[in-house]
């Protein structure tokens, strides 16, 4: 067994690995380095902020980009605008411009910089054959909503079909193969009102785990309280009755699409939601009412 952690995309990579070797952890962590330069919004030098600079002008982009902000403009037409990348205006006025650490250290009030309007995801060219993208002048894209979850599912297609592994970045994880025991692997969620206690213990072969909510990137600028998951009717934090919602899916980035979804829809919508994917949700709300789809029941150990 080969464990391993590393810094990446704003928190904690966590490698645990079965039957493999050393370099195939430093691969991992290398593809986790390239894909942070790639698709963070956060280096001025990286391959986003190149996109951005291009604006209103067909941009060739890598094939690490374009499917991730392919995946992310698909998204936004499935879950009809709820999730929305381009949201990134309205995210950055909410306090949200820096890196979390130093967004959660700050005190400054800020003003929107422009006005906030939704919807503009549609309106992205994407052009598979040349592999371009055009942005309309003046939008930005962030493809952190999906980032995790996309360089997860790259991390164990690289270890190869018969991986019997797990990577967890930041609690967006994916675990193949049939763990240590051969029968699965052990995953906890969390109880947001006390992070020390599981709510429950899943039990996973080849599937995708994501939570997503409002008790982790959270900030105060002045007397207000925000999070970093915008509702695009709105632009501005969601106000959501759940906390938290974590999802079962087949990928990493589904399972971290549709627990972002959930938690945006609230839940008398997300969890149907979900199901119509044949994933699995438990959402906790407000008041401490924990929420199963049916098909949780697959995954409880």
């Amino acid at each position: 067994m080969i464990e391993r952690s590393f810094q990446a995309m704003g928190g904690t990579v966590e490698l645990t690995l079965l039957d493999d070797t050393d370099a195939a952890a430093e691969h991992i962590e290398d593809l986790f380095q390239e894909y942070e330069h790639r698709l963070s919004r956060f280096l001025p030098w990286g391959e986003l902020a190149a996109l951005h600079r291009a604006a209103g002008s067909p941009f060739a982009a890598s094939r690490i980009l374009f499917d991730a902000v392919s995946q992310a403009v698909e998204w936004a037409g499935v879950s009809g605008g709820v999730f929305d990348p381009t949201v990134i205006d309205a995210l950055e006025a909410n306090g949200y411009d820096r890196t979390f650490e130093r967004v959660a250290g700050g005190t400054a009030v800020r003003e929107r910089r422009r006005p906030f309007a939704a919807a503009r995801w549609a309106n992205i060219a994407l052009d598979p054959v040349a592999r371009t993208i055009t942005l309309p002048p003046g939008v930005r894209i962030d493809v952190g909503g999906i980032g995790k979850g996309f360089t997860v599912d790259r991390a164990i297609q690289a270890l190869g079909a018969d991986a019997n592994a797990i990577v967890n970045a930041s609690g967006d994880l994916y675990a193949a193969g049939n763990g240590p025991a051969g029968d699965g692997w052990y995953v906890g969620i969390a109880d947001p009102h006390d992070p020390v206690r599981d709510l429950a213990i899943l039990r996973v072969r080849d599937r995708g785990v994501a939570t997503s909510g409002s008790t982790g990137r959270n900030w105060a600028l002045g007397d207000h309280r925000y999070h970093h998951l915008i509702d695009a009717r709105t632009g501005e934090s969601a106000a959501s009755d759940l906390l938290t919602a974590t999802v079962v899916a087949d990928t990493a980035t589904h399972a971290d699409l549709l627990a972002k979804t959930a938690f945006l829809l609230g839940s008398e919508e997300g969890l149907p939601f979900v199901e119509r994917f044949g994933a699995a949700c438990l959402a906790v709300t407000g008041d401490g009412t924990v929420l199963m789809t049916g098909r949780l029941k697959d995954y409880l150990a």
